[in-house]
């Protein structure tokens, strides 16, 4: 199982719901970058022949566009970076995110690029960044159940320079 990390922001998340069923906060570009962390882990999760280091990457939020950058180095079974720059917006859809720009740019050696390829990583990083919404709800839902939460809905946006999160769960059940 991949490393959950202990950020304070997801066991806020996980009190608020499991307590009033509801969860609003503007994040700070330093907490989407916590997300956003939590979303690359996520993409390589299950992946157990992939050993990679994911620093934070670096998040800028204005005129309700947020950018993101960042870096995933490849240990093994290769040797590589994989770097992912991408752009959002708010959607016209409300609570929803939309993906306006990506680039995801892989460096390795040439035999590490053919295992790259076979990987197929860049295509599924760029399968998962097509819908913000569901890949930041799917990084969350990961990060609340192991705290014994279940999230039930997503909603984010933009507004100015902070990404506005409204989400709703409940606790787990704990009876199987």
């Amino acid at each position: 199982m991949a490393d959950i990390p202990n950020l304070p922001l997801f066991d806020e998340v996980a009190a608020s719901l499991r307590e009033k069923k509801r969860y609003q906060k503007e994040l700070s570009e330093q907490e989407v970058a916590q997300v956003m962390e939590s979303v690359v882990r996520s993409l390589l999760a299950g992946q157990a022949k992939i050993k990679a280091v994911v620093p934070k990457p670096t998040v800028h939020i204005e005129h309700e566009v947020g950018t993101v950058s960042g870096n995933v180095r490849v240990e093994a079974p290769i040797k590589a970076t994989i770097t992912i720059d991408c752009a959002l917006e708010n959607d016209v859809v409300p609570q929803h995110l939309k993906l306006i720009g990506s680039n995801i740019k892989e460096d390795a050696p040439l035999p590490a690029k053919l295992a790259l390829k076979a990987l197929n990583l860049k295509q599924r990083v760029s399968e998962k960044l097509a819908d913000p919404n569901q890949a930041l709800g799917a990084a969350l839902a990961r990060q609340l159940q192991s705290r014994g939460v279940r999230l039930t809905e997503t909603g984010l946006h933009f507004h100015e320079r902070m990404l506005v999160i409204d989400l709703k769960g409940e606790p787990m059940s704990t009876s199987r």
